[in-house]
């Protein structure tokens, strides 16, 4: 039994001394000369391609060391929020018990760090109106990624985009920027301003756009009638004027027949589109003005400046000054 023993510590020793001096993978060889390789460029100060070449070496064998320069790499960049996540990836993957001096020392850098880092990175705080929530399917998209409102959110520093958009398909955009360090509240309320429940202008416009559209088709109808009118008149005397040359002021066909005359043709044809037209005018603005509702004291205006004025073959508009 003792012998026994014997031979099997000594065939566990040689395994350990077997695995310890095993020589490196393919692999760790390409890892140790990409990782030299983005050391040197991060000391040159070419970011982005240390963060390219350690990206490839974590890949081949991720090591603390990687993991720590990808983090730096990110801070040199500008990306705050990317660098906490490497360093603390960093800081989780070395246990308190490791023994090899290297990983050790990388993943206290990588503590120190991130504890430095922390106060630098901006905060964003979106602040939805009272219809916003109570909206469903509300959903904050910020730089492409989803949003909580009412929840301070980290953010890299720089320019940022937010787009709301709720399940009756309002959508409110608004462009920020963030300084490291700041912490920032903004506040969204899009679907609480007048005139965006409905999709009808007129029924969700105020009561002075309604008069104003009023007063536009009253002017419109005076218009038309006072066309109608005075076009009517002048196709009435060239039609007495036409019988005056008949025998007994009776007109039979021929060419003093005033049907056949182009231009009592062309009057009557003008004064009754003139009719037609200020019909509909004068109809649209009762139509306005019965179903406006009463103006606020604040909305209400004093007296209107523009007067319609419609007379015998004349028509217009009166303003006072």
């Amino acid at each position: 039994m003792i012998r026994c023993a014997l031979i099997a510590c000594l065939l566990s020793t040689w395994t350990v001394h077997a695995r310890a001096e095993a020589p490196p993978s393919q692999a760790q060889i390409a890892a140790e000369n990409l990782t030299k390789s983005a050391i040197s460029a991060f000391d040159r100060r070419h970011y982005p391609s240390a963060l390219a070449l350690l990206r490839q070496a974590s890949v081949l064998a991720p090591t603390p060391t990687v993991g720590l320069y990808v983090a730096r790499s990110h801070v040199a960049l500008g990306q705050l929020v990317e660098a906490a996540e490497d360093y603390r990836s960093v800081v989780e993957s070395v246990e308190p018990s490791e023994t090899n001096s290297a990983r050790m020392r990388a993943a206290i850098d990588a503590r120190d760090e991130l504890a430095q880092l922390r106060p630098r990175i901006p905060l964003v705080e979106f602040s939805l109106g009272d219809s916003e929530l109570r909206s469903h399917s509300l959903r904050l998209v910020v730089d492409g990624q989803l949003a909580r409102p009412g929840v301070p959110s980290p953010m890299n520093p720089g320019h940022h985009e937010v787009v709301a958009i709720d399940a009756d398909g309002e959508k409110a955009r608004l462009a920020f920027e963030l300084n490291e360090g700041e912490s920032k509240t903004l506040g969204m309320s899009w679907r609480s301003e007048a005139g965006r429940v409905s999709k009808d202008p007129l029924a969700t416009g105020s009561s002075a756009t309604r008069r104003t559209l009023g007063v536009l088709a009253l002017g419109v109808g005076a218009t038309g009638l006072g066309v109608g009118t005075v076009t009517g008149v002048a196709a009435l005397t060239r039609y007495s004027a036409a019988e005056q040359h008949c025998p007994a002021g009776k007109c039979t066909e021929g060419p003093n027949m005033p049907e056949n005359s182009s231009a009592f043709v062309a009057l009557r044809t003008i004064s009754a589109a003139g009719f037609v037209i200020g019909g509909a005018g004068v109809g649209t603005w009762l139509g306005l003005l019965l179903t406006t509702p009463t103006a606020s004291s604040s909305e209400r205006p004093k007296v209107s400046p523009l007067t319609p004025v419609v007379g015998m073959g004349s028509a217009g508009a009166r303003y006072t000054f």
